[in-house]
């Protein structure tokens, strides 16, 4: 049911945002045209209710497809996503429980994380202690994203020694999986992409 409330909300907005898009390039050929004279943007001019359909059509499709690609899926429903780089997501189940997709600790468990945060293309996350299914043996960890190489620290002081070192996020920088959702899709993004 989240899904398809999440779903109907994200066409509602696409609508709306293709309209207004429509209607500010429609306005930018005017002023064009007003400037020096065209005849193919006068054609467009002269019947402004179906070319704002017709941007508005074009519009609404790729802003559909750009939500499904890489960068503008943020997830349906109880199932957001967040992009990290390097084609890496963090994805989370009911604003819970968030996971490092396609990546084991040394122990072999799918790597669950309470707190994280990018730099460059390094990826700093504290693990979740208290999920359920996994028993971490550390704390923190750090992913090179670039070179998929990962290595665990086994309490705070010695991940800030390696992170200080290495002019990356310390601990307490570490922002949870709600505050880097807000921190991506917010702002700029939340007000002009679907």
């Amino acid at each position: 049911m989240e899904v398809l409330g999440h779903l109907i909300f994200m066409l509602f907005k696409i609508g709306i945002l293709a309209s207004i898009y429509s209607l500010i390039l429609i306005a930018i050929m005017t002023m064009i045209n007003n400037l020096k004279k065209n005849h193919y943007l006068q054609k467009i001019i002269d019947n402004k209710k179906s070319s704002w359909f017709r941007f508005g059509l074009i519009i609404s499709a790729l802003l559909l497809i750009y939500s499904f690609t890489y960068w503008g899926n943020h997830g349906l429903g109880d199932g957001p996503r967040i992009p990290i780089g390097y084609w890496n997501i963090v994805d989370n189940t009911n604003w819970q429980f968030s996971n490092l997709k396609g990546y084991k600790d040394k122990d072999a468990n799918e790597i669950s994380i309470s707190r994280f945060l990018t730099k460059d293309e390094f990826f700093c996350g504290k693990f979740d202690q208290n999920h359920f299914f996994y028993d971490f043996k550390n704390e923190y960890f750090v992913l090179n994203m670039r070179s998929n190489e990962i290595i665990e620290f086994s309490n705070k002081q010695v991940y800030n020694y390696y992170a200080v070192e290495n002019k990356l996020p310390k601990a307490s920088s570490l922002l949870t999986f709600e505050q880097n959702y807000h921190k991506y899709f917010g702002g700029w993004r939340f007000w002009l992409l679907p």
